[in-house]
Protein backbone atom coordinates (compact mmCIF):
# COMPACT_ATOMS: atom_id res chain seq x y z
CA UNK A 1 0.00 0.00 0.00
CA UNK A 2 2.63 2.09 1.32
CA UNK A 3 4.52 1.50 -2.33
CA UNK A 4 1.54 2.35 -4.28
CA UNK A 5 0.91 5.42 -2.38
CA UNK A 6 4.79 6.55 -3.70
CA UNK A 7 4.25 5.31 -7.15
CA UNK A 8 1.08 7.36 -7.61
CA UNK A 9 2.97 10.47 -6.45
CA UNK A 10 5.58 10.04 -8.21
CA UNK A 11 3.47 9.95 -11.37
CA UNK A 12 1.19 12.76 -9.94
CA UNK A 13 4.81 14.80 -9.90
CA UNK A 14 5.71 13.76 -13.29
CA UNK A 15 2.97 14.90 -14.55
CA UNK A 16 2.91 18.29 -12.80
CA UNK A 17 6.64 18.75 -13.88
CA UNK A 18 5.66 18.10 -17.66
CA UNK A 19 2.68 20.46 -17.32
CA UNK A 20 4.65 23.23 -16.03
CA UNK A 21 7.52 22.96 -19.04
CA UNK A 22 4.70 22.95 -21.48
CA UNK A 23 3.40 26.57 -19.84
CA UNK A 24 6.85 27.05 -19.51
CA UNK A 25 7.80 27.04 -23.11
CA UNK A 26 4.54 27.98 -24.15
CA UNK A 27 5.38 31.42 -22.12
CA UNK A 28 8.93 31.52 -23.67
CA UNK A 29 7.76 31.44 -27.47
CA UNK A 30 4.86 33.17 -26.63
CA UNK A 31 6.82 36.50 -25.84
CA UNK A 32 7.36 39.42 -28.87
CA UNK A 33 10.63 38.80 -29.82
CA UNK A 34 11.86 42.23 -30.35
CA UNK A 35 15.26 43.82 -32.48
CA UNK A 36 16.66 47.41 -31.21
CA UNK A 37 18.72 49.14 -33.23
CA UNK A 38 20.17 52.57 -31.88
CA UNK A 39 20.90 55.46 -34.14
CA UNK A 40 23.01 58.63 -33.78
CA UNK A 41 23.17 61.26 -36.05
CA UNK A 42 25.82 63.46 -37.61
CA UNK A 43 25.92 67.30 -39.62
CA UNK A 44 26.12 66.58 -43.40
CA UNK A 45 26.38 70.33 -44.02
CA UNK A 46 29.80 71.87 -45.09
CA UNK A 47 30.47 75.51 -43.85
CA UNK A 48 31.69 77.45 -46.61
CA UNK A 49 35.22 79.09 -44.95
CA UNK A 50 34.21 82.67 -45.53
CA UNK A 51 31.43 81.88 -43.27
CA UNK A 52 32.91 80.11 -40.47
CA UNK A 53 33.48 82.85 -38.07
CA UNK A 54 29.87 84.45 -38.63
CA UNK A 55 26.96 84.15 -36.31
CA UNK A 56 25.50 81.91 -39.00
CA UNK A 57 28.76 79.76 -39.07
CA UNK A 58 29.19 79.55 -35.27
CA UNK A 59 25.60 78.49 -34.69
CA UNK A 60 26.11 75.43 -37.40
CA UNK A 61 29.20 73.79 -35.46
CA UNK A 62 27.90 74.56 -32.24
CA UNK A 63 24.69 72.48 -33.89
CA UNK A 64 26.87 69.64 -35.24
CA UNK A 65 28.46 69.48 -32.06
CA UNK A 66 25.25 69.30 -29.85
CA UNK A 67 24.26 66.68 -32.62
CA UNK A 68 26.53 64.10 -31.40
CA UNK A 69 24.38 63.51 -28.32
CA UNK A 70 21.54 62.78 -30.29
CA UNK A 71 20.28 59.49 -30.07
CA UNK A 72 17.15 57.67 -31.59
CA UNK A 73 15.54 54.02 -31.30
CA UNK A 74 14.33 52.06 -33.94
CA UNK A 75 12.04 49.08 -31.76
CA UNK A 76 10.76 46.22 -34.25
CA UNK A 77 9.49 42.41 -34.71
CA UNK A 78 8.03 40.61 -38.22
CA UNK A 79 5.54 43.14 -38.63
CA UNK A 80 5.68 46.55 -37.12
CA UNK A 81 8.40 49.38 -36.50
CA UNK A 82 8.60 52.06 -34.54
CA UNK A 83 11.25 55.25 -34.25
CA UNK A 84 11.53 57.68 -31.84
CA UNK A 85 14.29 60.03 -30.15
CA UNK A 86 15.53 58.53 -26.83
CA UNK A 87 18.61 61.21 -26.05
CA UNK A 88 17.87 63.09 -22.49
CA UNK A 89 19.37 66.49 -23.17
CA UNK A 90 17.90 69.35 -21.58
CA UNK A 91 16.45 72.70 -22.67
CA UNK A 92 18.60 75.52 -21.19
CA UNK A 93 16.76 78.53 -21.12
CA UNK A 94 19.69 80.70 -23.35
CA UNK A 95 20.57 79.97 -26.55
CA UNK A 96 21.46 77.08 -26.57
CA UNK A 97 18.00 75.65 -26.02
CA UNK A 98 17.51 76.34 -29.92
CA UNK A 99 20.85 74.69 -30.43
CA UNK A 100 19.58 71.99 -29.06
CA UNK A 101 16.28 72.06 -30.87
CA UNK A 102 18.25 72.14 -34.03
CA UNK A 103 20.53 69.27 -33.57
CA UNK A 104 17.19 67.20 -32.45
CA UNK A 105 14.70 67.72 -35.87
CA UNK A 106 17.70 68.63 -38.00
CA UNK A 107 17.14 65.82 -41.39
CA UNK A 108 13.85 64.19 -39.44
CA UNK A 109 13.78 62.66 -36.34
CA UNK A 110 11.56 64.86 -34.16
CA UNK A 111 8.01 62.84 -32.94
CA UNK A 112 7.14 59.02 -33.68
CA UNK A 113 7.41 57.32 -36.75
CA UNK A 114 5.66 53.87 -37.27
CA UNK A 115 5.26 51.52 -40.10
CA UNK A 116 3.22 48.40 -40.32
CA UNK A 117 3.89 45.60 -42.73
CA UNK A 118 0.49 44.01 -42.41
CA UNK A 119 -1.62 47.04 -43.16
CA UNK A 120 0.99 48.26 -44.99
CA UNK A 121 0.53 51.82 -43.39
CA UNK A 122 3.16 54.69 -42.21
CA UNK A 123 2.25 57.21 -39.87
CA UNK A 124 3.86 60.16 -38.13
CA UNK A 125 2.70 61.41 -34.86
CA UNK A 126 4.66 65.23 -34.63
CA UNK A 127 3.92 68.72 -32.77
CA UNK A 128 3.40 71.74 -34.82
CA UNK A 129 1.86 74.68 -34.07
CA UNK A 130 1.51 73.67 -30.34
CA UNK A 131 -1.14 70.83 -32.27
CA UNK A 132 -0.49 67.47 -31.95
CA UNK A 133 -0.81 65.47 -35.48
CA UNK A 134 -0.89 62.16 -36.64
CA UNK A 135 0.02 61.97 -40.05
CA UNK A 136 -0.70 59.03 -42.28
CA UNK A 137 2.46 59.29 -44.46
CA UNK A 138 2.62 58.46 -48.21
CA UNK A 139 4.18 54.88 -49.23
CA UNK A 140 7.75 54.56 -49.04
CA UNK A 141 8.83 52.99 -52.75
CA UNK A 142 10.64 54.04 -56.09
CA UNK A 143 14.17 52.78 -54.42
CA UNK A 144 16.94 52.56 -56.79
CA UNK A 145 19.11 49.39 -55.96
CA UNK A 146 23.03 49.37 -56.61
CA UNK A 147 25.34 46.39 -56.40
CA UNK A 148 27.92 49.43 -54.99
CA UNK A 149 28.55 48.10 -51.41
CA UNK A 150 30.55 48.98 -48.11
CA UNK A 151 31.01 47.49 -44.92
CA UNK A 152 29.48 48.84 -41.56
CA UNK A 153 30.47 47.18 -38.41
CA UNK A 154 30.31 43.38 -39.42
CA UNK A 155 27.56 43.67 -41.78
CA UNK A 156 27.69 43.68 -45.54
CA UNK A 157 25.75 46.61 -46.55
CA UNK A 158 24.44 47.73 -50.13
CA UNK A 159 23.53 51.21 -51.22
CA UNK A 160 19.67 52.26 -52.52
CA UNK A 161 18.78 55.76 -53.88
CA UNK A 162 15.44 57.48 -53.88
CA UNK A 163 14.38 61.28 -54.42
CA UNK A 164 12.00 62.62 -52.04
CA UNK A 165 10.26 65.88 -51.71
CA UNK A 166 9.65 68.26 -48.62
CA UNK A 167 7.93 71.23 -47.88
CA UNK A 168 10.73 74.07 -47.93
CA UNK A 169 11.54 77.30 -45.96
CA UNK A 170 9.51 79.13 -48.99
CA UNK A 171 6.21 76.96 -48.67
CA UNK A 172 7.38 75.09 -51.57
CA UNK A 173 7.94 71.66 -52.64
CA UNK A 174 11.65 70.66 -53.09
CA UNK A 175 13.66 67.55 -53.74
CA UNK A 176 16.10 65.98 -52.29
CA UNK A 177 18.10 62.87 -52.66
CA UNK A 178 17.79 59.99 -50.04
CA UNK A 179 21.20 57.81 -49.76
CA UNK A 180 20.38 54.58 -47.77
CA UNK A 181 22.75 51.78 -46.96
CA UNK A 182 21.32 48.18 -45.96
CA UNK A 183 22.16 45.09 -45.38
CA UNK A 184 20.60 41.60 -46.29
CA UNK A 185 21.86 39.97 -43.68
CA UNK A 186 19.37 41.69 -41.12
CA UNK A 187 15.92 41.01 -43.04
CA UNK A 188 13.96 43.21 -42.10
CA UNK A 189 12.55 46.29 -44.03
CA UNK A 190 12.76 49.02 -42.01
CA UNK A 191 15.22 51.78 -40.96
CA UNK A 192 15.50 55.43 -40.09
CA UNK A 193 12.82 57.77 -39.88
CA UNK A 194 10.12 56.62 -41.95
CA UNK A 195 11.76 55.06 -44.71
CA UNK A 196 11.58 51.33 -45.63
CA UNK A 197 10.89 49.24 -48.00
CA UNK A 198 14.55 47.67 -49.16
CA UNK A 199 15.60 44.17 -49.04
CA UNK A 200 17.14 44.49 -45.62
CA UNK A 201 17.44 46.96 -42.74
CA UNK A 202 18.49 50.07 -42.93
CA UNK A 203 22.28 50.84 -41.01
CA UNK A 204 22.56 54.00 -42.42
CA UNK A 205 20.90 56.92 -44.16
CA UNK A 206 22.16 60.35 -45.77
CA UNK A 207 19.87 63.41 -46.57
CA UNK A 208 21.11 66.64 -47.76
CA UNK A 209 21.16 67.81 -44.07
CA UNK A 210 21.90 64.76 -41.65
CA UNK A 211 23.19 61.41 -41.95
CA UNK A 212 21.71 58.65 -39.43
CA UNK A 213 23.87 55.62 -38.20
CA UNK A 214 23.33 52.40 -36.23
CA UNK A 215 25.30 52.75 -33.07
CA UNK A 216 24.08 49.37 -31.58
CA UNK A 217 22.41 46.51 -32.96
CA UNK A 218 20.39 44.12 -30.48
CA UNK A 219 18.41 41.63 -32.33
CA UNK A 220 16.20 38.85 -31.40
CA UNK A 221 15.29 39.78 -27.87
CA UNK A 222 12.62 38.20 -25.60
CA UNK A 223 11.89 40.59 -23.38
CA UNK A 224 7.77 41.11 -22.22
CA UNK A 225 8.89 44.74 -20.97
CA UNK A 226 9.43 45.65 -24.94
CA UNK A 227 6.27 46.37 -27.11
CA UNK A 228 6.22 48.14 -30.46
CA UNK A 229 3.08 50.29 -29.99
CA UNK A 230 1.93 52.35 -32.50
CA UNK A 231 0.97 56.18 -31.83
CA UNK A 232 -2.74 56.73 -31.73
CA UNK A 233 -2.65 60.41 -30.34
CA UNK A 234 -2.90 63.56 -31.96
CA UNK A 235 -5.34 65.14 -34.89
CA UNK A 236 -5.65 62.13 -37.76
CA UNK A 237 -4.60 63.81 -40.90
CA UNK A 238 -3.25 62.46 -44.15
CA UNK A 239 0.49 63.63 -45.82
CA UNK A 240 -1.08 65.61 -48.91
CA UNK A 241 -3.29 67.78 -46.28
CA UNK A 242 -0.65 68.45 -43.19
CA UNK A 243 2.38 69.30 -46.64
CA UNK A 244 -0.51 72.10 -47.45
CA UNK A 245 -0.85 73.30 -43.66
CA UNK A 246 2.79 73.95 -43.53
CA UNK A 247 3.07 75.34 -47.30
CA UNK A 248 0.10 77.64 -46.07
CA UNK A 249 1.61 78.89 -43.10
CA UNK A 250 5.12 79.26 -44.75
CA UNK A 251 4.33 81.30 -47.40
CA UNK A 252 2.03 83.31 -44.79
CA UNK A 253 5.17 84.05 -42.78
CA UNK A 254 7.71 84.81 -45.75
CA UNK A 255 4.83 87.49 -46.98
CA UNK A 256 4.51 89.17 -43.66
CA UNK A 257 8.52 89.14 -43.55
CA UNK A 258 9.12 90.48 -46.85
CA UNK A 259 6.56 93.49 -45.88
CA UNK A 260 8.18 94.58 -42.70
Amino acid sequence: MFFEIIKNKNKYMRKVFIIFCLLFNLSVFSQEEISIIIYKKKSNTIIDAKKENTNAGIFVKKMAKKMENVEYTLKFNKNSAVFFETSKMNLEKDENSLVIEFSKTLGGGNGIYYVNRKTNKTFHEREFESELYLVEQDKISNWTLTQEKKKIGNYNCFKATKNDTFVGSSGNLITIKIIAWYTPEIPFSYGPIKYNGLPGLILELENDKVIFYASKIELHKKDSKEKVLQPKKGIKITQSRYDSIIMGLAKDFNKKYKRN
